[in-house]
């Protein structure tokens, strides 16, 4: 018997409202709740999930309501509105809410997110973090529309057994950029190589020049891509990112950016290792 709802709002970029979405789907199996996905697309992420996803048999996805977006935009305006968006709220009557500022204490064992949801009847979940509360199979719920699936398919079919995984994090990831430089993939690249001359690598990065700079290094026979639209504000952008994204997840593990979503959910798609590259 359902004993309750869990709304989520997942915020941020592709894999992290994928993290999101997986551990809110064990929390609410566990509690026996209904779970409500309320996607909305944004700068962050310009797709809905219907263009990108099949929509999951146990799990309703709606287009985030009016006044959801009211306070979810109301955020980013002054600090000083913080009492009023508390109030605003209040008014939707939630007996839980797990907000970001939260996951600290999850991480520090001072709060069970489980036990919370589970006294709660209506819970509000508005996140991009990580509280690694997931089972791996909820991962497969993640699949592509057609369209998407086939271009994966054709990318995927070039690929050796023991293809291995490169994803190289920039952008605006200060960290990613910070401890996980360029050059270690490029000498962790020169390594495989020198075990073994016939390895093959596919490349996920968000640096086209990066991206050129392998290819013109190692050359197209080491280095498979799909060749995507790079700018993630854009509808075909968010679409090449499933690509790459599942496509990683075929390789036969990955050398990843620290402090990635994108290389983590990869590694937990395909339920394959994942090495996170940190060094100077």
């Amino acid at each position: 018997m359902n004993t309750g709802t869990i709304k989520v709002i997942p915020t941020s970029g592709l894999a992290n409202r994928l993290r999101v979405i997986a551990f809110s789907i064990r929390l609410a199996r566990e509690s026996n709740k209904q779970l409500i996905i309320y996607w909305h697309a944004d700068k962050y992420l310009n797709s809905e999930f219907s263009d990108l996803f099949e929509m999951p048999g146990n799990i309703t996805v709606n287009k985030l309501p009016l006044s959801y977006k009211v306070w979810l935009r109301s955020g980013k305006l002054s600090a000083r509105l913080n009492r009023i968006r508390n109030w605003y709220l209040r008014q939707f009557k939630f007996d839980f809410i797990f907000l970001d500022r939260m996951a600290n204490e999850v991480w520090k064992n001072r709060l069970n997110l489980q036990k919370e949801v589970d006294k709660a009847r209506n819970v509000l979940i508005c996140s991009c973090q990580e509280i690694n509360h997931f089972n791996l199979s909820d991962y497969q719920q993640f699949i592509p529309v057609p369209n998407i699936q086939n271009k994966i398919n054709d990318q995927v079919i070039q690929f050796k057994p023991d293809i291995i995984g490169i994803h190289i994090r920039t952008t605006d990831n200060a960290e990613s950029i910070k401890n996980s430089p360029f050059h270690l993939f490029v000498k962790k690249i020169e390594e495989e190589l020198r075990m073994n001359e016939d390895a093959t690598f596919f490349l996920a990065t968000d640096n086209e020049g990066y991206q050129n700079q392998l290819i013109e290094k190692f050359g197209t026979d080491k280095i498979l891509f799909y060749k995507k639209e790079f700018r993630r504000e854009l509808n075909q952008g968010i679409k090449d990112a499933v690509v790459d994204l599942f496509c990683l997840a075929k390789t036969s593990k990955i050398y990843g950016s620290y402090f990635s979503s994108f290389s983590d959910v990869a590694g937990r798609i395909g339920q394959i290792p994942v090495v996170v590259m940190k060094g100077n």
